[in-house]
């Protein structure tokens, strides 16, 4: 079979959105919970992240259940984002809903405790910025996840402004972080309102269940995969 030929596999998987995150203007990530298969998925219509217009005619967002065709294509890309990523066929994507989710249930995604446990202990870091480990990565290749939760009392995140960016200030149960915000909600948020607003978004006095997500190595970084906040569910 040549590299761009289809193997139709006649599998549809129904998938619960997670988060959907800023890649740049208009491109977007998605992540979802295959929970048959309890497991997370990356799907990519065709192989590619999503334009605005797909994300809004299947009303993308975390909540929102699709139904999807992988389209037997390898996932090009290396390891970690190999563990998650679904090449699925554009032309099937059916939005099946949306409705309210306990992202802390049972059956829920999968959340760990701390940032090391949910990348299986590989997590490195490249400074530290007032007590917060900054730059925390994981090697690229490793053999492991490149999708989590996270699951931590509401006090322990915050936003801040740094470098004209909002930036999480989130602290597990073994240490602090600061991490880039690619979440297109909250992004939202703070381009409108500022990072006053995206602290308000977030409820008090509960658990969070917090999306986190590596990025493709790129650049001079290309052998490093950031660790990102990709959403915050409750």
């Amino acid at each position: 079979m040549s590299g761009g030929e289809r193997a139709i596999t006649g599998m549809a998987l129904r998938l619960r959105i997670t988060e959907v995150t800023d890649i740049h203007p208009g491109t977007y990530c998605v992540a979802a919970w295959d929970a048959v298969g309890r497991r997370m998925v990356r799907p990519l219509p065709d192989g590619i992240h999503w334009p605005r217009a797909l994300i809004e005619t299947h009303r993308v967002a975390p909540g929102a259940t699709i139904a999807v065709a992988p389209n037997g294509i390898r996932p090009r890309g290396d390891y970690p984002h190999r563990t998650e990523d679904l090449p699925i066929d554009v032309a099937a994507i059916e939005h099946l809903g949306s409705e309210s989710v306990d992202w802390l249930a049972p059956d829920a995604p999968f959340a760990a405790t701390t940032v090391n446990e949910a990348f299986g202990g590989h997590i490195r870091d490249t400074s530290l910025w007032r007590g917060h480990r900054r730059g925390a990565h994981v090697l690229a290749g490793t053999r492991t996840c490149s999708l989590h939760g996270l699951r931590a009392p509401s006090h322990r995140l915050t936003f801040v402004e740094a470098e004209d960016r909002p930036r999480a200030l989130l602290q597990d149960a073994e240490a602090r972080y600061t991490l880039p915000v690619t979440c297109r909600r909250l992004r939202a948020i703070w381009q409108q309102a500022g990072i006053a607003a995206m602290r308000r978004a977030l409820p008090s006095g509960t658990d969070l269940h917090i999306r986190l997500g590596l990025a493709r190595g790129f650049g001079e970084h290309c052998d490093k995969c950031y660790v990102m906040l990709n959403g915050v569910l409750w």
